[in-house]
């Protein structure tokens, strides 16, 4: 089963001691792992050497504060249940983003740093992964001022990442958008048609264009995913220790495919053993090259967990 992941989520086996049944995560300002010097933020996990159906996650300001509450399916990650709740670390909400089976659903909200309604809008799963899973509602700029009103009107949107600028005619994109990325690395331009992509056009700072008419398209190996399962079973090297202690079990692998489609930062987050956890990673490395991920048209690293399942008890 594999899994993209926008932001990256690399697990440490640091844990707060050995009273504590909660673990422990470092990480840096783009989420990657680290040591506690070189902390920005803190994820922890509640009750992670416990055995329970769903787990609590927290991430933590520098300082402190809250900055994401969510329940998963697994203590290494899975599915969100119920609400994930977003925080400005003056406390005050950021968003709420209800789930149900395994997907977003529901009436959402986002607010200003300063607690001012933003954003109000509602997920349908039954349009999952088309342009009408989300239908805008209501829309408010800095000054309190509704500019979309029951889906109707003109939003120029803005966070630390990017800005967007479009209409919306009941409640879906219409017309042109364009926005561009506050880093400056990119600009876009893109035509919607009650809320469905048609086509867009992506600009890097050095003038390249990306013409698409896909958003977001996943990584995937050259040959497919189907050659790729049939390469680890058929080239997985498992130790004797394997077969001597009738090992049964799975074992999960993360890994980023990069822009040239190179399997890199490969990391166990499900164990089954150093020996049978080496070789995973070695027969993840040893692969061929994937199709990389295409945001906006533009080459970008994504993150996937594969499970590998194993039998030596036969």
């Amino acid at each position: 089963m594999k899994k993209i992941i926008l932001f990256f989520l690399l697990i440490s086996k640091v844990s707060f001691g050995q009273k504590s049944n909660d673990k422990i995560i470092y990480l840096d300002s783009l989420q990657n792992e680290v040591t506690l010097e070189n902390q920005y933020y803190t994820k922890i996990v509640k009750d992670y050497y416990l055995e329970k159906t769903e787990y609590k996650y927290l991430t933590l300001y520098k300082s402190g504060k809250v900055k994401e509450e969510k329940t998963l399916s697994g203590k290494d990650g899975g599915y969100v249940i119920g609400e994930e709740i977003s925080y400005y670390e003056n406390g005050n909400k950021s968003s709420s983003i209800p789930y149900e089976n395994k997907k977003q659903n529901g009436k959402t909200y986002s607010w200003y740093e300063d607690g001012k309604l933003k954003e109000e809008g509602k997920f349908d799963s039954n349009y999952f992964s088309t342009g009408k899973h989300f239908k805008m509602i209501n829309y408010w700029n800095e000054k309190g001022e509704k500019i979309v009103s029951d889906g109707n009107g003109s939003v120029g949107f803005k966070n630390e990442y990017y800005e967007d600028n479009g209409n919306y005619k009941n409640g879906y994109k219409v017309g042109k958008w364009s926005g561009k990325s506050l880093k400056g690395t990119f600009s876009y331009e893109e035509i919607y048609s009650d809320g469905e992509l048609v086509s867009g056009i992506s600009t890097e700072s050095d003038g390249t264009k990306n013409e698409y008419s896909i958003l977001e398209v996943k990584p995937e190996p050259v040959k497919g995913m189907g050659h790729f399962y049939k390469y680890i079973a058929n080239n997985f090297s498992a130790p004797n220790s394997a077969y001597k202690n009738k090992i049964k079990g799975k074992i999960v692998v993360s890994f980023v495919v990069d822009k040239e489609g190179e399997i890199i930062e490969p990391k166990i987050i499900k164990s089954l053993g150093t020996e049978l956890d080496n070789e995973a990673i070695r027969i993840l490395t040893s692969y061929d090259k994937w199709k990389p991920a295409l945001q906006k048209g533009r080459k970008v690293r994504c993150s996937f967990s594969i499970p590998i399942q194993l039998d030596f008890t036969r």
